[in-house]
């Protein structure tokens, strides 16, 4: 088996909470997991993806997650293709958003110079193999796969709508009124993972940049709304692709609120997301109906990202203060449990130094990325059972891998 680097494994006890944190990599450069939305880590637990800069481009490796070990999976020597997040990317390179895992199939699938590639994790020699190509130059967001492991969704918007920007903020303020004064869409190409065979499941009149299929195989998906306008989010971000090709918002926003980050729930009987109304923070679910299954109010704990928990209940996040912290929603308006797993203190300076908290599918673990070090780096904790104590007094032990 090629071996790209030895293992940079190592360990540490969290200062705040006593858990053992594992560190992966150690590696120069930037180095993340994939997107939440996605997976980093493979059913079988075997295998660890994430995204690198240690050779002088972004390239995708593995970790095998036995020994360590590293071995790298793509093949890209031009550099960063522009993107949504990466506005500053060429016409060529690895698209830094298109990653996107098949855990029970040990697959991988990206974007290089407009084309999808796949590679297989468990080959001796990963060989990066070439499946299907895109419209040149339109603009990629991030991709999922279906449940199945057969459709392969990938977001692509008209180049038409970008300009100059130089900043993710400048895109998210620009790129929606170009669209809708242009008249321009989002395609939603979905690719047959065996054959390449592509047809678009629809035309969005608007900027498309998170997609994700139901984990429970039904081949619907949520997608956003991305963007902003007069310095506030645009309304109605959380939108439903039926499985015919109509598509719909989630349900209405209320005046004064907004919602953002959505994910569906582990068994694809809810999806979460989290925002504010009137100043107020808040979690919520909903079915894919749209029918409020609860919203729970957070006070005193800032966040950027919520991820639903395997158990249906839980959320992960990403704090503003530095701490990753589970949350679990309480019945009757009381405010929800707080515990605390580490902290992982780092800068959120761009799209890559982002948390990004995700479960492992066992439940047992939480990837995410801090460049607290100086350096993007992969981190994981192991997450305690539903009833642990609201506090950080009992050391954990680090996930057994």
């Amino acid at each position: 088996m090629k071996i790209s680097h030895c293992s940079e494994r190592s360990s540490a006890c969290d200062a705040s909470t006593g858990a053992e944190v594992i560190q992966w990599t150690l590696g120069p450069g930037k180095n993340h997991h994939l997107y939440f939305t996605t997976h980093s880590v493979t059913a079988d637990d075997r295998w660890l993806v994430f995204l690198s800069e240690r050779d002088g481009h972004p390239n995708l490796y593995a970790i095998d997650r036995r020994d360590g070990t590293i071995r790298r999976l793509s093949n890209n020597a031009s550099g960063t293709l522009r993107s949504y997040v990466y506005p500053l990317g060429g016409l060529t390179g690895l698209s830094k958003v298109s990653p996107c895992l098949d855990p029970f199939r040990n697959r991988l699938f990206y974007i290089r110079d407009d084309r999808i590639f796949q590679v297989n994790l468990d080959d001796p020699e990963p060989t990066e193999r070439s499946l299907s190509s895109l419209p040149a130059g339109w603009y990629g967001g991030f991709t999922h796969i279906s449940a199945d492991g057969k459709t392969l969704c990938v977001p692509v918007t008209d180049p038409r709508a970008f300009a100059e920007e130089r900043t993710q903020w400048e895109q998210l303020e620009h790129v929606p009124s170009r669209m809708a004064a242009g008249g321009l869409n989002t395609r939603l190409y979905f690719i047959d993972t065996e054959t390449g065979a592509q047809r678009i499941a629809a035309k969005i009149p608007f900027w498309v940049t998170h997609v994700q299929f139901d984990p429970a195989g039904s081949l619907r998906m949520i997608f956003n709304l991305e963007g902003s306008g007069d310095g506030a989010p645009l309304p109605d971000r959380i939108w439903c692709l039926e499985t015919d090709g109509a598509f719909r918002p989630l349900a209405p926003e209320a005046e004064g609120e907004w919602r953002s980050h959505e994910n569906w729930a582990p068994d694809g009987r809810s999806i979460l997301y989290h925002g504010s109304r009137d100043g107020r923070a808040f979690v919520a679910a909903r079915t894919w109906e749209g029918e409020l299954l609860h919203e729970t109010a957070i006070d005193g704990v800032e966040f950027w990202h919520a991820t639903g928990l395997p158990d249906g209940r839980r959320l992960a996040v990403d704090r503003r203060d530095g701490m990753l912290s589970l949350i679990d929603p309480q019945p009757g308006g009381v405010q929800p449990r707080v515990v605390d797993l580490c902290r992982h203190d780092t800068t959120i300076e761009d799209q890559d130094t982002h948390a990004h908290p995700i479960t492992a599918l066992h439940g047992l673990s939480l990837v995410f990325t801090s460049d607290r070090s100086g350096d993007c780096q992969v981190y994981e904790v192991a997450i305690p059972g539903p009833d642990a104590a609201p506090d950080s007094e009992s050391p954990r032990q680090a996930p057994t891998v």
